[in-house]
């Protein structure tokens, strides 16, 4: 038995873009999965799931992320800035 299908993103160094490999991603993902697309381990995930730290949902005792999420989170503690769209972007740009 199978606990959840197999998912189709680059493992770590393949991209280096975390924030579009998350983008890519529509479905929650698994601590393991979200782990290896940050580069920490389950186990840092977790803590940061106990404290609060980044958006999660509890299905029974199970714990998923959603990746677009946890990429927003990501830019929030990161600095970098926001972006809603491409085409919002650009046609700030030309204002």
């Amino acid at each position: 038995m199978l606990a959840s299908p197999a998912h189709r993103i680059s493992p770590t160094g393949e991209t280096d873009d975390v924030f579009e490999r998350l983008a890519r991603c529509d479905r929650l993902l698994t601590a393991k999965e979200l782990a290896d697309i940050l580069a920490i381990s389950p186990k840092t995930l977790y803590n940061y799931v106990t404290r609060g730290m980044i958006p999660y949902f509890k299905i029974e005792s199970n714990v998923r992320f959603r990746a677009r999420e946890v990429a927003e989170w990501l830019r929030q503690h990161s600095g970098r800035p926001r972006v809603l769209s491409t085409q919002r972007a650009s046609g700030a740009a030309r204002k």
